[in-house]
């Protein structure tokens, strides 16, 4: 369960998040450049079904709507999944998706990093952690309100060609 009703709500809707984008589009780091995710749950089964559409949700509003080239390696069990590209504007994606065993169906990591030119931003998506690292300094800034969030619905193209790129070892081309 993932997405608007997942396990602990979108994490494209966190403060830190929504912040961290506040900090992208009025360039206090500069023009992003890339974009890393990683997302580690408890539970079992397939890590790109259970967490992808959440990935695929915080990506697509980092980068804003975009085509990437894709590709893509899992373990064999599908427990954990990594994915790398480059959006068309030339931003570096990355994401790391982890299922490990245990009770329950929550995060137990959910960070992002956001770089750009001239610095970046890193998110705890679950507590209260956003750090901007710019050539004046580190700085810890307060949460702003949640903007308007991408479907996790319209991630199923994505993650598609992710699962098509692990299966194949080829790079794919999306479109989030």
């Amino acid at each position: 369960m993932t997405g608007k009703t997942g396990m602990m709500g979108t994490l494209a809707t966190r403060p830190g998040f929504t912040r961290a984008l506040a900090a992208v589009r009025g360039a206090e780091i500069g023009l992003l450049r890339a974009v890393a995710l990683d997302l580690v749950a408890t539970g079992e089964g397939d890590a790109l079904q259970r967490l992808g559409p959440d990935a695929i949700e915080v990506l697509r509003e980092a980068t804003g709507p975009t085509s990437v080239e894709i590709q893509a390696h899992a373990t064999p069990d599908g427990g954990a999944m990594t994915f790398l590209g480059r959006a068309t504007r030339g931003i570096a994606v990355s994401a790391h998706l982890s299922i490990v065993a245990g009770e329950g169906r929550e995060y137990l990591r959910a960070a992002i990093r956001l770089v750009g030119t001239h610095g970046s931003v890193l998110v705890d998506l679950l507590g209260p952690a956003l750090e901007v690292r710019t050539a004046a300094g580190t700085t810890q800034v307060g949460y702003g309100m949640p903007g308007t969030q991408a479907r996790a619905s319209e991630a199923i193209d994505t993650l598609t060609a992710v699962a098509e790129s692990s299966r194949t070892g080829a790079i794919t081309v999306t479109t989030w």
